[in-house]
């Protein structure tokens, strides 16, 4: 028998509770109640109903996404490494490649302050 998959945001158990949903209300309160009980598996489910055609339900579904991320501690992971946009335009602009970050390179040592002291007499003479 071959396995079907359901997309991610099937997976929720309110796809189904919304999807029956009669109006707009009925379809607030459930994003309101996913926000109270729902966990991350109701994150990719958010995400569908953010590209909705009702624009109230897009914009709750927005909310509700931020609100439950943040109250299940999770980090958009997609976003912290990635470099502010303004950055990139101007590495662009001045053709300078961003550094490659090594996570495995472990610098680990303390300078004294009389290094310092040292620099900046040498300089003052």
């Amino acid at each position: 028998m071959e396995d079907i998959f359901l997309p991610a945001h099937c997976h929720s158990i309110f796809h189904q509770l919304l999807e029956y949903a009669s109006d707009t209300d009925s379809k607030l309160i459930l994003l309101d109640e996913i926000l109270e009980i729902g966990d991350k598996k109701e994150i990719p489910l958010l995400e569908e109903l953010e590209n909705c055609t009702e624009l109230l339900l897009s914009n709750k579904a927005f909310e509700i996404k931020e609100k439950l991320i943040a109250k299940l501690g999770l980090a958009n992971s997609e976003d912290e490494d990635l470099m502010p946009m303004s950055l990139c335009f101007l590495y662009d602009e001045f053709n300078i490649k961003p550094p490659k970050v090594d996570d495995d390179l472990d610098l680990d040592f303390e300078l004294s302050v009389a290094v310092f002291d040292t620099e900046l007499s040498d300089y003052q003479k």
